[in-house]
């Protein structure tokens, strides 16, 4: 008997007899084995490609992956750099603008390019970001760096403003020791009632040197009495003035030109004093101001801070 041959009963002539095939028979069994072996093509097909790729397609994917990654990396430097040039920016208008009293600068006008030659390329979405941030951070930068210029030219124009605005401590106190009381209300030390005390007091021995904190010219050099007693004056021009009260002695005259760290007098107890100290004012179109903000030249951030803290306590004043 030939192998898978199927035979069928014949009622009529009461014998097995060959059964017949039929052709839609065939033709769907035709089907189905082009069809299991498509199927096992296309398994075998995508299994030689991502298991089995050529050294050329694994190298390319590597690449692939590689570009990924750099764009990624591209994107999160151009944040980085843009917050920085943030940052830039705050300072030029909070603070360098804010020193020479200039204007803020002009903001640029940026509207951004689509980029829309760039929508054909793979992560099209992130490639189009990218170059816009590129853009915007191109403006930035250029409006940034006319900023600087325009501050460039004002900081020379006012050089001389610079020079005599004061900035420094008038006696050498870089360990912040000598200051004895700060600006604000403090208790007279004569009548022990709360008063406003102008300006600060620094505790230093007699005959101890004081300095110009800023360029100007002596306005006034001579013994008041009670009060002061004998004190300097300068006027730096551009609405400032400043006081140095209680000396045991002055080292230039009225109309005298000075410099910064010039020494002007010495420390003493003369005048409305308890003891040997410098009382220091500073003042502009002659309204008091806290000294402790204008020794920024020669006082690390970390001093300057603990100084301004200091000069805000309600000790006793020296006069």
């Amino acid at each position: 008997m030939a192998k898978n041959q199927k035979y069928v009963f014949d009622s009529k002539s009461l014998s097995f007899e060959k059964a017949k095939r039929r052709p839609w028979v065939n033709i769907w069994r035709a089907v189905g084995f082009v069809s299991i072996a498509g199927v096992a093509g296309l398994f075998m097909a995508t299994y030689i490609t991502q298991y089995l790729a050529s050294p050329k397609e694994l190298q390319l994917q590597n690449d692939n992956r590689i570009l990924i990654s750099q764009l990624v990396e591209m994107e999160r430097q151009v944040d980085e750099m843009e917050e920085k040039i943030g940052e830039l920016n705050n300072m030029d208008v909070k603070i360098y603008r804010s020193i020479y009293e200039a204007n803020p600068p002009k903001k640029p006008d940026y509207r951004g390019a689509d980029f829309k030659e760039l929508q054909s390329l793979p992560r099209s979405k992130q490639i189009i970001r990218i170059r816009q941030k590129l853009q915007k951070l191109d403006d930035l930068a250029i409006a940034q760096a006319n900023s600087y210029k325009s501050l460039k030219k004002l900081i020379t124009s006012k050089k001389v403003m610079m020079n005599s605005i004061p900035s420094i401590q008038p006696v050498k106190n870089k360990d912040l020791k000598r200051m004895a009381s700060g600006y604000g209300y403090r208790i007279d030390p004569f009548y022990h009632t709360r008063r406003f005390h102008s300006g600060m007091d620094f505790t230093a021995p007699t005959g101890t040197e004081v300095y110009a904190t800023g360029d100007g010219v002596i306005i006034h050099s001579s013994n008041d009495g009670w009060g002061y007693g004998i004190n300097v004056r300068i006027n730096h021009g551009f609405g400032y003035t400043t006081l140095y009260g209680h000396l045991s002695r002055v080292a230039v005259r009225k109309g005298k030109r000075v410099k910064r760290g010039e020494v002007i007098g010495y420390v003493g107890s003369t005048g409305k004093s308890t003891g040997p100290h410098l009382h220091y004012e500073v003042r502009k179109n002659n309204n008091p101001l806290n000294p402790g903000f204008f020794y920024h030249n020669d006082l690390t951030d970390k001093q300057y801070t603990e100084m301004l803290e200091y000069s805000k306590r309600e000790t006793k004043s020296f006069d």
